[in-house]
């Protein structure tokens, strides 16, 4: 069992350059009356009076200017000013040249992934295609595959194909961020190959408004879905409905395990599940449990946690997830008449960690219900934009592809607190990528968190005492069905 690695909060990195910055402010300001100060002593020795005053007691005046010239001199006011004002110009150019190296580096990894897409897409896509395409029109093929046992074999060798990209992706997990990031090149590169391909994709991107082509990875999702549009990866025909399953009382979550484990009392399995915690003020508190992906069918069927939503999710949109889960926390709360200001913390792991972050950076959404805090477990979130306002707590597997699929790392500041952890030596050699991903090892992560004295989980923790602090409390729990239904 590995230890953690903890980013971000109240004692991260970016929090201590905000310290030293606010620290270079105090030290410019007290340079500066330090600085007026040594001017108004040495005005003194310009003081008519002192001089007519030498005129009887010369010896005496030149000993007072050599005193106030020493207050204003090298060891005195003016040179201690001088020292204070060049350690905050230093501090402030300290910071300054750490931020500017850090987004030149991002940068420059952001031009060379995208780079080694497009060479990705010119190259290998068309070559890709052309196999593909012989293979599958091949008269061989199809008589290959009415042979007995031939077309469990072809089934067998995809499955032995994907164990083994899986078990690159667990041992090389840096390959999924650099992938992601260089998605629009890999877009550009693919039109490129295939000219063809590169006209129907402007067009098609064209026809809904998405620019052609791509500058980013949320570009290149959107050229996805334009290109995909009525006929997978969409849910423009659809409307989803909301039916409460259950309602009952039980035990609110005491801890981060809690809100993490598969058999917590926040988990509604497939469901989405809400837990009330009445206050003695009269306020309500929320634990909003959001379910991850159940199903990678590329059309949009009657489960709505599936990749369509994982895809609209990634682009930035809205979903019909996003909706239901907005429906079923406001019928939960009318439903128990919590009607005053509530505070929501919204949990969830991998699709839903992904939905409870983009509930969280919808303005409406959050402003509505009073949204505080977010939990997530093995979900790529780093570019939605959550506000500030609202604490993030992050679990991250470093073998888990799927917190990778956004390209970078979560933001480093005061709200956003990312758990890191090497999972390979629990998994043993033969790991891999998808095993990384499960919640049962997110689990025993949030342990750890649970029992972490960081800093910054030490104040994460004390901040979120409404939610996870209270185990001798009871709950209202509300279990809701969600589904996808065609439009009428």
């Amino acid at each position: 069992m590995s230890d953690i690695e903890v980013r971000g909060g109240a004692h991260g990195l970016s929090v201590q350059l905000e310290d030293l910055e606010r620290g270079a402010r105090v030290l410019h300001a007290v340079g500066e009356e330090m600085a007026a100060s040594a001017l108004t002593i040495g005005l003194i020795a310009r003081e008519p009076g002192l001089a007519v005053a030498g005129l009887v007691a010369p010896v005496e005046l030149a000993s007072a200017e050599v005193a106030i010239l020493g207050c204003v001199g090298v060891d005195g006011a003016g040179g201690v000013a001088a020292r204070v004002l060049a350690t905050a110009a230093a501090t402030r150019s300290a910071v300054a040249t750490y931020r500017w190296g850090e987004e030149r580096a991002d940068a420059l990894f952001d031009t060379a992934a995208t780079t080694v897409g497009a060479a990705i897409g010119v190259t290998v896509v068309p070559a890709a295609g052309a196999i593909a395409a012989g293979v599958l029109s091949s008269p061989a093929t199809a008589v290959a595959l009415q042979v007995p046992g031939a077309r469990e074999a072809a089934i067998a060798v995809g499955l032995g194909t994907g164990r083994a990209i899986d078990e690159v992706l667990h041992d090389h997990p840096w390959l999924v961020p650099r992938a992601a990031d260089g998605l629009d090149g890999l877009i550009l590169g693919a039109g490129l190959g295939l000219p063809a391909l590169g006209t129907w994709l402007a067009w098609r991107a064209g026809r809904h408004g998405q620019p052609y082509p791509p500058r980013s990875r949320e570009e290149a999702l959107r050229v996805i879905l334009a290109a995909t549009r009525w006929i997978a990866l969409d849910e423009s025909d659809h409307d989803v409905t909301v039916r409460p399953r259950h309602e009952g009382r039980g035990r609110p979550p005491a801890s981060v395990t809690d809100l993490v484990a598969a058999d917590g009392p926040t988990s509604g399995g497939s469901r989405v599940r809400m837990t009330g915690m009445p206050r003695s003020d009269g306020t309500w508190t929320w634990v909003v449990d959001v379910p991850g992906t159940q199903t990678f069918a590329p059309r949009a069927g009657d489960n709505p946690w599936d990749l369509t939503s994982n895809v609209l999710l990634s682009a930035e949109q809205q979903t019909l997830t996003t909706r239901a889960v907005a429906r079923a926390l406001t019928d939960a709360q009318r439903r128990t008449g919590s009607t005053g200001r509530s505070r929501v913390m919204l949990a969830g792991h991998s699709q839903g960690g992904l939905t409870a972050a983009a509930l969280a950076a919808d303005p409406t959404f959050r402003q509505r219900h009073g949204v505080t805090h977010v939990v997530t477990s093995g979900a790529p979130i780093a570019t939605l934009d959550v506000p500030e306002e609202v604490s993030v707590l992050s679990l991250e597997h470093a073998e888990d592809l799927v917190p990778g699929l956004e390209g970078q790392d979560n933001p480093d500041r005061e709200s956003w607190v990312t758990v890191r952890r090497e999972v390979a030596t629990d998994l043993g050699p033969d790991g891999r990528s998808t095993e990384a991903h499960h919640v049962s090892h997110y689990a025993e992560t949030a342990r750890l968190v649970d029992a972490s004295d960081d800093p910054s989980l030490v104040a994460w923790r004390q901040d979120a005492a409404d939610f996870v602090g209270d185990p001798e409390g009871e709950a209202v729990v509300i279990d809701y069905d969600i589904e996808r239904v065609p439009r009428r």
